[in-house]
């Protein structure tokens, strides 16, 4: 596995654990420094440390530290005003340090105890702390995607130290916290998108595949009834239902040609890669493995890697199945041009039952003729499609479609 796949696994076990209530001072004692180690290995740094804003005392203390000799190393001439004159959320490299961002000798202080990259958490308009870690134990620099990395890690720590600090003062507005942890899930979206945007890239067919098959499941749970929590899981199972190809080779994902049968068993690896990558992840909703594990599952038992069948099959995976698989047909492959609606509709139809479990394509025609007669506001299916077919006609065979599921 490549050093950049580790690291992006890396920030989003750490963001998922940190989704976590922070219920009592050990809870958040024993984050902080889980927190702490991962940066550490992920930045390849021996020491490190993370301080906090104590607002009744308006000093910074330290909230973990490993590797440093004496743990009053603190401040080095430090204070919250120095802090508060860095770049927001800006990670300040000691070595190379920026002509008056610190003063020399706190700067001076800081190369002495052997920080290599100080990094200030802000959360609004509020720097509440800040990170210090040792330069890379490989003598290399760290690079822009290290900085990059760490800019959106330190976003995170801050949210979790400024909820610590809510816990502690109970009589804070119950609508910070609702704030912050909308912020959370935002950056803990936005690093889910990202990582998927970088798997999808490598196959030079399916850009946005992921994004495209996460709001099509997600349009199916909703027509379902499933509760937002589960919709949730869905929406993240889309998105890494495919990281697994990130290690299937480039040339088998991009062959225009048959496959030969080592090249479509490589391929057919995917899912079982991409479970046992996502299983080293704690997320917070349920099944969202064994969905991307078997979501080249069939209702008949010709699927893949379990040969799984009817109710044997989860029903995120069912989802998934029916998402991607529309996803593909509606999308130009190296193998074959795309379908049109109609022609995907069709294909729908002919696999019920084989392929597809009945109830989730009833399912996603019902939400498709909502979006076609416009009854929903916000169309997950639509814009993703080409728009030269005939409503009448795709009309027409999603009623009849719908008629017959119904029966």
């Amino acid at each position: 596995m490549s050093l950049e796949l580790k690291k992006a696994l890396y920030h989003i076990s750490s963001l998922a654990d940190l989704s976590q209530e922070i219920n009592s001072e050990e809870n958040f004692q024993t984050k902080i420094r889980s927190v702490l180690y991962v940066l550490m290995g992920t930045f390849l740094a021996n020491k490190g440390a993370i301080f906090r804003h104590d607002r009744g005392t308006g000093q910074l203390v330290l909230a973990a530290h490993k590797g440093f000799d004496d743990p009053a190393f603190p401040v080095l001439g430090i204070n919250l005003g120095n802090m508060l004159t860095l770049a927001r959320n800006e990670p300040y490299h000691i070595p190379e340090g920026r002509q008056g961002t610190l003063p020399h000798e706190a700067a001076e202080g800081l190369r002495k105890a052997g920080v290599g990259l100080l990094i200030p958490l802000w959360v609004r308009d509020e720097c509440i702390g800040g990170i210090l870690l040792s330069g890379k134990f490989t003598a290399e620099p760290y690079s822009r995607e290290d900085l990059e990395i760490m800019k959106v890690v330190a976003n995170q720590i801050a949210i979790t130290i400024n909820n610590h600090s809510l816990f502690l003062n109970l009589g804070e507005q119950l609508e910070k916290n609702r704030q912050l942890y909308e912020e959370m899930r935002r950056i803990y979206h936005d690093t889910i998108q990202a990582f998927a945007a970088a798997i999808d890239a490598k196959d030079a067919y399916t850009k946005n595949h992921s994004q495209r098959v996460a709001r099509y499941a997600v349009a199916i749970a909703r027509e379902l009834g499933w509760n937002e929590s589960d919709v949730e899981g869905i929406y993240i199972a889309g998105f890494l239902h495919d990281v697994g190809k990130i290690v299937v080779s480039s040339a088998v994902l991009n062959k225009k040609d048959a496959l030969t049968e080592d090249e479509l068993q490589e391929l057919r690896r995917h899912p079982v890669l991409s479970s046992d990558i996502i299983s080293k992840i704690k997320f917070p909703w349920k099944d969202v493995v064994k969905n991307i594990r078997h979501h080249h599952e069939k209702m008949d038992g010709t699927g893949y890697p379990g040969a799984l069948s009817g109710e044997d099959i989860s029903e995120g995976a069912k989802v998934l199945t029916l998402a991607d698989s529309f996803d593909a047909m509606t999308t130009d492959r190296p193998y074959r041009t795309k379908k049109g609606l109609k022609e995907a509709l069709e294909e729908l139809k002919n696999c019920l039952g084989t392929h597809f479990d009945s109830k989730m394509v009833a399912a996603f025609c019902r939400v498709l003729e909502k979006e076609i007669s416009g009854k929903l506001p916000e169309p997950n299916i639509l814009p993703h499609l080409d728009k030269d077919f005939d409503l009448s006609i795709i009309t027409g065979l999603l009623e009849a479609l719908i008629a017959e599921l119904s029966e």
